[in-house]
Parts: C-alpha cells; sequence; structure tokens
C-alpha cells in the first residue's frame, strides 16, 4: 500500500513541476484495476532454499500472514526490492546490487541515432561515418495488409450481420 501511494505522489509532484515550467500536463486522476505491489529492502525476507516471504503489513491492528513465494534460482548479490507485476499473468521483479562496479565510459567518439518513417534509422558518428537503413520493403508489405484489409472489409460491410452466408459471400 505505502509502494502505491508514493507512486501516487511521485506523479503528482512531477505533474506539479511540469506545471510550474510551463507544460500543459494533467494530474493523475484515471483509475486503476491493477497495481504493481512493491516490497522495500525491510519487507520481505528471503531464505536460501529459494523462500522468499513477503510481509502483509498491519490491518485493523493486526498482522497479517506473509505471502510465501519460492523461486527456482535466487540472484548472487543484496536483493533491493521486490515487486509484483500483472501484465496477463503474474511476475515478479528482483532488483538486486550484484557487487560490481559501474565502469566509466572511456570511448571519446559519439554517435547520434535518429528513428524515422521513411529512413527506419540514421546514425551519424562524430568521425563523419553514417549509416541509413531505409524501411521500404517493410512500408510496402504495411501498404498492401492495409489495402487487403480494406478490400475484405468492404465486402463484408455488404453482407447481413449474424447471416450463416456473410462468410461464404466472401
Amino acid at each position: 500500500m505505502q509502494a502505491v501511494c508514493h507512486k501516487y505522489l511521485f506523479a503528482r509532484d512531477a505533474a506539479l513541476k511540469a506545471r510550474k515550467a510551463g507544460h500543459k500536463t494533467k494530474y493523475p486522476y484515471k483509475k486503476k484495476t491493477y497495481f504493481n505491489t512493491k516490497w522495500a529492502n525491510n519487507g520481505f525476507k528471503v531464505f536460501e532454499n529459494g523462500k522468499i516471504e513477503l510481509s502483509m503489513g498491519i490491518f485493523e491492528g493486526i498482522r497479517q500472514k506473509p505471502l510465501n513465494i519460492w523461486v527456482k534460482e535466487l540472484p548472487k548479490g543484496k536483493i533491493k526490492e521486490i515487486e509484483l507485476i500483472f501484465n496477463r499473468q503474474l511476475m515478479l521483479s528482483i532488483a538486486y546490487e550484484d557487487g560490481r562496479e559501474v565502469k566509466e565510459n572511456q570511448f571519446v567518439n559519439r554517435a547520434a541515432i535518429g528513428v524515422g518513417e521513411i529512413h527506419t534509422i540514421m546514425a551519424v558518428a562524430e568521425n563523419g561515418e553514417n549509416l541509413i537503413i531505409t524501411g521500404r520493403h517493410l512500408r510496402s508489405i504495411h501498404r498492401l495488409r492495409n489495402k487487403k484489409l480494406s478490400e475484405l472489409q468492404r465486402k463484408m460491410s455488404k453482407c447481413t450481420k449474424g447471416s450463416s452466408r456473410k462468410i461464404s459471400n466472401l
């Protein structure tokens, strides 16, 4: 519950900051059906055998039973947070520290990449090298699909809805 409140408050503060900067934005207003539930570093216990115990907090003064999850492989390192995600199925997202130091970028040349509709990918490097990948074939396939779809829809519009002959007329 706390993570949902934090997510809402961060979204509200970001909208306020954007409005003060002159952007036309709306405050969060949509009702969500599902919320990703997040447990911070003190909201769960991890056991060696792959068991993760997620705290369910206190409801009406009574501590709720924890949610027990079994994981095949636990990541090596310190687990920072766990998030239960629903996207057509339940998934568990684990953020952890692997102990490796972040390496600083040693490269001096930079490149810019642009994604477009006519030229799908364009890239230019500082030394003058460039690359253009056109999406002509992909556009032609998309156009043919739309053409065939419109022909099919035109034929279907002349058929009687619910008729058994509807499909045979095509």
